[in-house]
């Protein structure tokens, strides 16, 4: 995986005097013609960050160079923020790294500086400052909005007109005694559960002349640029959904999901995350997924534009196909869909075709990734998916040393929970909506979305839990600003 990483983000190799010296040589030859002049200087940057005949001044260039590398910078600093201080302490980048916000004088200690750590670093803040700058101006993420926009309408016309009653439900639950079965019980909390509400939705329509009845436990539509994830924190008697912006320090910050995707998966090319618009259904049980899937793929083309599917509910083999850190619980059907496109805001003379992923799942199986106990809980994959799959990328053993890595990639580990016998206790509200996204699911509803957030609370066999700081949020594709 590593290999790939740096196959597709050669400037973060730490070989990469040996495996691409043509990179090095090219990054050379432009230090030495930027040093010249200041003209020299500008030209660089015009070619960077301009298209032809657009040039600008020098200062005007700098400023904008400049914050790319501030974001590039923030980004570092707020995945390290993501674990312990013990571990990261031996990784905390270099003052002079830090603090330099020229292109050419990070040029200058990429090749004038005699510690390879400084050097390496200085070339890792170049790299990710280009990274930023490339999310910002790929197409799909520019018209990403606008294409989360029509998914929403589609939907809203095709399917949630035909809702016939709306409820709120409260599912109390435990795991059963091999640590996967989800056990529902009453309405009533008791000792070892945990309850989540959802705002139930009933969908009555016909298809092809039969009936077909959906229980819509929750829904959401992202463009995965808006995401700012509300999570919730466990605390002595309470579940709080408390907002936690993955990366607070950020301006771009939306943008830092994608470069994280594309770190991980080994892609160069923001245009090629296949999973920028993400939609997301729980139904009752699996009879009611496959009437849901054969209605999306009925209104956006059927097989013909669907592809890559992943189905782990009924098909186990296809666990190999998902993330390889996703945690061994997790059962989900997955899908990138085409859909044909026209703007009515910037209509093109044909229309195009922009990639949706869906993820379906059953009641039970989405109430498995929520259990604060279980491995599949999302907090734990999405930590995991930093620490294993960014940590030897942007910290390499070459550089920080196999002992340093270690300590941060083991960091890994799930949130520490108390037993299955006590998970919790008490209740906390939470909240959705805003930014422009739309969420349905849930007990409460902030912000500007439409859809509502959810509750939850657990039970513990002396009526509250241990007090801790870990948090759980829901899996990908959720709404921008909501939890469950």
């Amino acid at each position: 995986m590593t290999s790939q990483a740096f196959e597709a983000h050669p400037f973060l190799d730490p070989e990469i005097s040996v495996n691409r010296p043509d990179i090095l040589r090219y990054l050379y030859n432009q230090y030495l013609d930027v040093i010249r002049s200041r003209d020299k200087y500008n030209g660089f940057l015009n070619t960077l960050l301009h298209p032809a005949g657009e040039e600008r001044l020098l200062e005007a260039n700098l400023a904008t160079s400049a914050y790319y590398m501030n974001e590039a910078m923030h980004y570092i600093q707020s995945l390290l923020d993501m674990v312990p201080v013990g571990p990261r302490e031996t990784v905390e980048p270099m003052s002079q790294v830090l603090d330099c916000s020229d292109f050419q004088e990070l040029l200058t200690l990429i090749f004038n500086a005699t510690d390879p750590r400084l050097a390496y670093e200085a070339r890792r803040k170049l790299y990710l400052t280009k990274l930023f700058f490339d999310v910002d101006h790929s197409w799909e993420v520019q018209r990403g909005a606008e294409h989360k926009d029509h998914v929403e309408a589609v939907l809203e016309q095709d399917l949630f007109a035909h809702v016939s009653e709306r409820r709120t439900v409260e599912m109390c639950y435990a795991l059963g005694n091999d640590g996967e079965t989800i056990v529902l019980g009453a309405d009533q909390i008791q000792p070892g559960q945990e309850c989540w509400a959802f705002d139930l939705q009933q969908v009555e329509m016909l298809r092809d002349g039969r009936p077909v009845r959906l229980n819509v436990y929750y829904y959401s539509c992202r463009f995965k640029r808006e995401v700012v994830p509300y999570q919730y924190r466990k605390g002595r008697e309470l579940y709080h959904f408390a907002e936690s912006e993955l990366f607070p320090a950020m301006e771009r910050r939306r943008s830092a999901s994608i470069v994280s995707k594309m770190l991980r998966k080994g892609e160069s090319d923001p245009r090629w995350i296949r999973d920028l618009i993400g939609v997301m259904f729980i139904v009752e049980n699996l009879s009611e997924l496959e009437d849901l899937k054969e209605l999306l793929f009925d209104r956006f083309g059927g097989h013909f534009r669907v592809k890559n599917v992943v189905d782990t509910q009924l098909n186990p083999e296809d666990r190999l196909r998902l993330n390889p850190q996703s945690g061994i619980g997790y059962k989900v059907y997955k899908a990138e869909m085409d859909i044909l496109y026209n703007s009515r805001r910037h209509p093109q003379p044909q229309p195009y075709l922009f990639t949706a992923e869906i993820q379906l799942y059953t009641l039970e199986n989405y109430l498995r990734t929520l259990h604060s106990a279980h491995y599949a809980n999302h907090q734990a994959l999405k930590r995991r998916q930093f620490l294993e799959g960014l940590v030897p990328v942007l910290f390499p053993a070459q550089i920080y040393g196999d002992e340093a890595v270690r300590r941060l990639v083991e960091a890994a580990a799930p949130v520490p929970t108390v037993g299955r016998n006590g998970n919790g206790g008490g209740n906390g509200n939470g909240g959705v909506g805003g930014n422009g996204s739309n969420a349905r699911g849930g007990s409460a509803g902030v912000g500007n979305g439409r859809g509502a957030g959810g509750s939850g609370h657990g039970a513990s066999d002396n009526g509250h839990s241990e007090s801790e700081s870990g948090t759980h949020s829901s899996p990908e594709p959720t709404d921008a600003k909501g939890s469950h």
